[in-house]
């Protein structure tokens, strides 16, 4: 488990680092941001849909609440993706949502789901843009 951990956060960090690299290419501006969010949301329901078994048959009724915490973030992330709505604001406090609930469920197989918020806290902060310099700051 801690080897298929490192092992996708290497590739993370990998991918995001092919991406950086490529943000000036591409020519429409928040690509990047929009392509990683749309990857967290996938890992997201991905793993929600690989420990659904497993939490089912742990905790029974309780599974509702426990994958649905991450899945409901994932969704808002998701609308205010298509809306075009706050999406800096509600990527961040679904990155900090799904990452707090992965830590809850750490002894557990919901620390899975800190893959998918350092994604979508990644997803942030490419999508952040450097303020231009005003007349009076030069």
């Amino acid at each position: 488990m801690i080897a298929a951990i490192a092992g996708a956060c290497l590739a993370l960090f990998l991918t995001v680092a092919a991406l950086v690299r490529l943000r000036g290419r591409w020519p429409v501006p928040g690509t990047i941001g929009r392509v990683l969010r749309w990857t967290g949301i996938a890992a997201t329901v991905g793993i929600a849909v690989a420990l659904l078994p497993v939490t089912s048959a742990d905790s029974g009724s309780a599974t509702a609440y426990l994958l649905g915490v991450p899945l409901v973030a994932a969704v808002a992330v998701a609308v205010a993706d298509l809306t075009g709505r706050a999406v800096g604001f509600v990527t961040t406090v679904a990155a900090l949502v799904v990452a707090v609930w992965g830590l809850v469920l750490g002894l557990g197989p919901g620390f899975s789901f800190v893959l998918p918020a350092l994604v979508f806290g990644i997803a942030e902060l490419t999508s952040v843009r450097p303020r231009g310099l005003t007349a009076s700051s030069t």
